[in-house]
């Protein structure tokens, strides 16, 4: 289970790519997609504890977090990178899922980041939806 003030890689189970901020970009509004490890921290997450037993994720490199764009509600809600504000947008619960992999939803809709269409393809952006139990909404949280 991630510890706060750690630093993570999160990995799709699915498709083995690993959550990334596209083009290493350091704005508001960076779309977080998938991609083959390059090690680098563009690809790594700092988990932060915030309320109700969920924590705010960091992208290394930009020190944005990750967020439920426009705290959508919708199947297909896009998930981006934006400058902290302290909303539901923006603290992830993250939940075993029994396999050692976890699911990971924004405490504002109870939707859980999914691998758009199960893809395996690198430069895949990444999504909130209705859980399927599938692997494509389980991930990997590793140091």
């Amino acid at each position: 289970f991630p510890v706060s003030g750690s630093t993570y890689t999160i990995t799709n189970v699915n498709s083995g790519k690993v959550l990334d901020a596209v083009n290493c970009g350091t704005g508001n509004g960076v779309v977080v997609d998938q991609w083959a490890s390059l090690g680098n921290t563009c690809q790594k997450w700092k988990f932060a504890s915030a309320a109700n037993n969920s924590f705010t994720i960091t992208n290394v490199n930009s020190g944005k977090v990750l967020d439920a764009v426009n705290c959508g509600l919708a199947d297909g809600t896009k998930v981006d990178l934006w400058s902290s504000l302290g909303n539901l947008c923006q603290q992830w619960q993250v939940v075993p899922d029994g396999n050692g992999s976890y699911e990971i939803l924004p405490q504002n809709s109870g939707m859980t980041l999914d691998d758009t269409n199960c893809s395996t393809a690198n430069g895949t952006a990444q999504d909130l939806w209705q859980w399927l139990n599938n692997t494509c909404q389980e991930w990997k949280i590793t140091s």
